[in-house]
């Protein structure tokens, strides 16, 4: 094949390749929610996004996170959060799921900024890229956690159990 042919073939293969990825969701918040949600990748990206510096004890380096706050994604579900959080709610467990089938869990109440305050974001970026394959595209940053047993690659889902 002449080199032209190639590279014509080529690019086309690749382009078919490309229109054929369909984002799908890339996170599902669902269980015990009024709202239950699913996030396509262009709706993320509309989400308002803060940013943390963080050290990461297993990579042993600070970087800078940029993500959405799990206690604001949770609060879109309808969950209570502040004054109107109280009573069988704090009984609330929240279970992020990985793509790999790893697991955390946090209570509700460590993460409302009336009682715990505990800053967990789900971040799409770290110092300013992208996360790559095997670390996203959700990454959960538990920067006040004494270990990183918390800190989910390819995060997938959030579940909410509301415990009796």
């Amino acid at each position: 094949m002449k080199p032209i042919r190639l590279f014509a073939f080529c690019a086309i293969v690749q382009l078919a390749a490309w229109t054929q990825q369909v984002s799908g969701p890339i996170l599902e918040i669902s269980g015990d929610v009024p709202h239950p949600r699913t996030f396509q990748e262009q709706e993320w990206k509309q989400l308002k996004h803060v940013t943390l510096s963080a050290t990461n004890a297993h990579d042993k380096k600070t970087a800078t996170f940029e993500g959405v706050p799990l206690l604001d994604l949770l609060q879109a579900a309808g969950l209570p959060s502040g004054e109107n959080l109280r009573g069988k709610a704090l009984a609330t467990s929240v279970i992020v799921a990985a793509s790999d089938g790893y697991q955390v869990a946090f209570s509700i109440a460590e993460l409302d900024s009336s009682i715990g305050n505990h800053q967990v974001i789900v971040a799409d970026r770290e110092d300013g890229k992208a996360l790559p394959p095997n670390v996203g595209p959700l990454r959960l940053v538990a920067p006040d956690d004494k270990r990183p047993a918390r800190w989910v690659r390819m995060v997938k889902s959030i579940r909410v159990v509301a415990n009796p």
